[in-house]
């Protein structure tokens, strides 16, 4: 049956989504079951004894009998050049990645008899064009060819706006997480997909609809100018307000609402529908049916680190008296010893010689053999 996937790689779990070709046209984005009792499976990998890595919740299961062997937050270490070590293994972190992904998609095969006409894959929106290109390499490697990589954010706003209106249009996105809510004001212009712009990470839950029109205004866009916001993640109760100044999208399912997303956005891609030019700002570039791919962009440059060494304390002794730069309370505590040695001298002959008795005159013993008088 053909069909298309998008998967959303989130800090913790992983969330996956399908549309079925019914017709001309797709079906609704529904859930791709990949836990034991949730949608959602855990974003891990496990090397076992026979050198094979483990995915989702059977990897987390196993990691709890054997933590030394489990693999997490690899996907937001995509670009690193320190690759993550498992029992002396170097694993690259796209490669762990590309593990994760063709695990979900072999679980979609089996389901629905095939490869997916098309995959779109979520990243970070912090991530610039030498991570992607690091990421489409390694799934281009795996035979993953037909895919477009998106921020979270902008497949969060496929859910519920996958085609932005004419003319100029602004959305937001309230990612809700255990840091607390990651805010985005994404913007389209003409036929051009939903681009994200001006963020802000870690708001406070109660701050974030605040911070959302702040950076709205900051764009001169008043609130009910909004196209909508898209409340995605671990939404807390009666977050939406009860008279929201604009459309605002909540969805039976918070957390998988960027995997529904980018399924939705999958099926455009399928249909060649879409974002006719992306930009490098969201990455939705199809990758060329060719074995090999350009040459990767330059890396962008580390901001310098100062590092100051960390002195212990030296352990307080009477020696360390000396090396310190203290020495009147080295003096001191050496004057206070001595006075101590002679008052306990004293204070011992006064004892062994017994009150009321004054000490006699010393007399030399007699010599042995000597006659007495």
């Amino acid at each position: 049956m053909p069909y298309v996937l998008g998967i959303d790689v989130a800090q913790g779990r992983t969330h996956a989504a399908t549309c079925r070709r019914q017709g001309p046209g797709w079906s609704d984005p529904e859930p791709l079951w990949l836990g034991d009792r949730s949608p959602a499976a855990a974003s891990a990998l496990f090397l076992d004894d026979e050198g094979y890595l483990l995915t989702g919740d059977a990897a987390a299961q196993a990691g709890a009998r054997v933590p030394s062997r489990l693999l997490t937050g690899f996907h937001r270490r995509i670009g690193d050049d320190v690759p993550m070590l498992v029992e002396g293994e170097p694993f690259p972190p796209e490669t762990l990645t590309t593990v994760l992904v063709e695990g979900i998609a072999e679980h979609a095969a089996n389901l629905f008899g095939g490869a997916p006409h098309h995959l779109v894959l979520t990243h970070p929106g912090d991530w610039g064009g030498y991570r992607r290109d690091v990421l489409r390499r390694a799934l281009a490697d795996a035979g993953f060819t037909a895919v477009t990589l998106v921020p979270g954010s902008v497949a969060a706003l496929g859910a519920h706006l996958p085609v932005p209106g004419p003319g100029a249009q602004v959305a937001g996105v309230c990612e809700f997480g255990a840091d607390g809510v990651n805010v985005t004001l994404a913007t389209a212009t003409g036929a051009s997909g939903w681009q994200p712009g001006a963020s802000a990470e870690g708001v406070a839950p109660a701050a974030a609809l605040s911070t959302l029109f702040a950076l709205a205004g900051s764009a001169s866009a008043v609130p009910k100018s909004l196209a909508g916001v898209v409340f995605c993640g671990d939404v807390p109760p009666h977050a939406l307000p009860a008279r929201p100044p604009c459309p605002m999208f909540a969805g039976p399912v918070p957390p998988a609402t960027a995997a529904l997303g980018a399924a939705a956005l999958a099926a455009l891609r399928a249909d060649h529908r879409g974002t006719p030019q992306e930009p490098p700002a969201v990455e939705t570039t199809l990758l060329p049916q060719v074995d090999t791919l350009g040459e990767l962009g330059d890396r962008p440059p580390r901001p310098p680190v100062d590092i100051t060494p960390f002195e212990l304390p030296e352990r307080t002794s009477p020696l360390n008296l000396f090396r310190r730069r203290r020495p009147l309370a080295a003096a001191v505590l050496v004057l206070a010893a001595a006075v101590s040695a002679v008052v306990i001298t004293v204070t011992a002959r006064e004892a062994t010689a017994g009150p009321g008795t004054a000490p006699g005159p010393a007399t030399s013993a007699p010599s042995q053999g000597a006659s007495p008088p």
